[in-house]
């Protein structure tokens, strides 16, 4: 067959990155003996020379997909004719932490890929097949094999490509996950793995550590050295703040004394505005993880990559940069974490309390960061022109509604509660009483802010926060075909003019929306989005002098000194 027989008909590889050990069996400086090894890490027999830096690409598709395909591209019969199914969820944005119900953070990709058993010769798998003296064929099957090889396959990566016959891998879409567990039946097994984010969403990791050192003597309150035993130095930085019960002391020094026993010196007793007091041996001595002055881009960054242990190949951090630079230029933050809390907790807060949002994009295998904000030419969707016939449709989101913003912020010290509102010196509160008339009750959002430490940064948090949220929310779900999607994803903002959205008289009103969510439906045909209403995330007004030249290449709108638009109408404006 010709690739031209197949131009238009999808095809759908998966491929499973299986590490490897890149050493030989026996061969220095692996010196293991015996019968061979298969270069996995669960039957290495010399583990001083284990070194998982190689790796098998498995892939795998449809039975009816293993044709030989005389033209370049992908061959499907390199792959393993075993692909039953691949099913996926898409991500879903928490939009300022708004839903209660799922995490700050939002929801993770997920792809469910099933893949039939069946007897395998081992080739490609075992380095050592020919050694063996046996058909590996009549023994077990691929994946009772492979399981049994490979028990530590959390975390491996998994990857879903969709494109046509004909297709290289690189020009089909790919959409990278990692695998979550595989569970298996006679005949069958499922692979489920979530993107990226899953390593701080599902495996509660912590930021700090629980520190394992403890007091190896009582100490005085006025004590100007504490002796710590059961840790390292690596479990501390060379200076900085430790937490023993309700008190944290900061220290210049840490060394090895006296065996194994740290000694702590230079210490300032009752940092952080909390209390000196006498402790008693075996009380518990964690490090406290400090921020000063820190851009929130790179806090989220060290939280992910440093604690949550994430690839920083997976961010774009100079993006990052300019983000937080174009739109969030004063949002620095400071925070002592004097206990261990989990790191999709902190992300969440930071992204909260920043006016952002991340989210794994599978489509380009980022972690993208963008900020709350308007857009100024977003792509247009109408009803008449993208919309599928019978795929739109609207629900209202009533209890995300608020008319009460209650910002708390100054925490007092950082061995207390952040989610206690005693817990803050100060706070702000902002009441839209027009809404409240309206709509004939309050709705009361309370958001507590560890990294807020400013009036400015509290009030704009809580204007943007009640401006997005004073209605009802609604969210449309609506579906493109694969001729429309290329402009459209999640965090994509667009512009949807439908007949549902008109004015009081009944004329098209097109607004903008905020794509939350976006799923592959069928594969290479249509596709799901669900957006949630953009508008109050305003248009973007910047102040030019009576009679500046306003450049014909910007985009946006502008207002002079007098708030007007240069022909005398008055510009509604507001401060992002």
């Amino acid at each position: 067959m010709s690739a031209a027989d197949f131009t238009r008909e999808p095809l759908q590889v998966v491929e499973l990155v299986q590490p490897l050990c890149s050493r030989s069996f026996g061969v220095s400086p692996c010196l293991a003996t015996g019968v061979n090894c298969y270069n996995t890490n669960e039957t290495c027999k010399f583990r001083p020379a284990l070194d998982m830096t190689d790796q098998i690409l498995l892939r795998f598709v449809a039975p009816a997909a293993n044709r030989y395909i005389s033209a370049p591209g992908f061959d499907p019969s390199t792959a393993i004719p075993s692909l039953l199914d691949v099913r996926t969820a898409p991500t879903v944005l928490n939009v300022a932490g708004g839903n209660d119900d799922i995490s700050p953070l939002g929801m993770r990709a997920v792809a469910t890929v099933s893949i039939k058993d069946h007897p395998y010769n081992d080739v490609g798998i075992d380095p050592y097949a020919a050694s063996r003296g046996y058909d590996p064929a009549t023994k077990g099957s691929f994946w009772s094999k492979w399981l049994r090889r490979n028990p530590y396959h959390t975390g491996y990566v998994l990857r879903v490509y969709d494109g046509y016959f004909g297709d290289a891998l690189g020009d089909m879409i790919k959409r990278e996950y990692s695998v979550e567990k595989i569970d298996a039946t006679r005949d069958a097994v499922q692979i489920t793995a979530k993107d990226i984010l899953r390593k701080i969403t599902d495996t509660r990791l912590t930021a700090p550590r629980l520190s394992p050192g403890v007091l190896a003597l009582d100490t005085a309150a006025n004590a100007t050295a504490l002796l710590v035993s059961g840790a390292s130095l690596s479990d501390y930085p060379v200076s900085g703040k430790v937490r023993v019960n309700g008190e944290v002391i900061a220290y210049t020094a840490r060394t090895t004394v006296s065996g194994d026993n740290i000694e702590f010196t230079g210490l300032t007793r009752a940092s952080s505005r909390t209390t000196e007091a006498a402790h008693r041996q075996f009380d518990r001595v964690q490090r406290v993880l400090i921020y000063v002055d820190e851009p929130f881009q790179n806090v989220l960054f060290d939280l992910l990559t440093t604690w949550g242990e994430i690839d920083a190949a997976y961010i774009d951090k100079p993006a990052w940069d300019s983000e937080k630079l174009e739109w969030r230029d004063l949002y620095n933050f400071s925070a002592e974490i004097a206990d261990p809390v989990e790191i999709d907790r902190l992300c969440g807060e930071v992204c909260q309390q920043a006016q952002s949002n991340i989210w794994w994009d599978e489509r380009v295998q980022e972690i993208i960061l963008r900020a709350q904000r308007p857009n100024f030419l977003p792509g247009r969707i109408t009803d008449e022109g993208n919309i599928i016939a019978g795929s739109y449709s609207i629900r209202e989101v009533p209890k995300d509604r608020v008319s009460q913003v209650y910002v708390y912020y100054g925490i007092r010290n950082p061995t207390l509660s952040a989610t206690d509102r005693f817990s803050y010196s100060t706070a702000e509160v902002i009441i839209d009483v027009d809404k409240e008339a309206q709509y004939g009750e309050a709705a009361v959002k309370e958001i507590f802010c560890r990294w807020v430490n400013t009036s400015v940064i509290a009030l704009s948090l809580a204007g943007s926060y009640i401006r997005r949220f004073r209605d009802v929310r609604k969210h449309v779900t609506f579906s493109l075909t694969a001729n429309d999607i290329s402009q459209f994803w999640t965090g994509d903002v667009a512009e949807i003019r439908h007949f549902l959205f008109v004015d009081f008289d009944g004329n098209p009103d097109p607004s903008q929306w905020l794509i939350t969510s976006a799923e592959t439906v069928q594969q290479g045909g249509v596709y799901r989005f669900i957006a949630e209403d953009n508008g109050s995330a305003g248009l973007l007004w910047e102040w030019v002098d009576d009679g500046e030249t306003r450049p014909a290449t910007e985009i946006g709108a502008w207002v002079d000194a007098d708030g007007t638009d240069g022909a005398g109408n008055t510009l509604p404006f507001g401060w992002l």
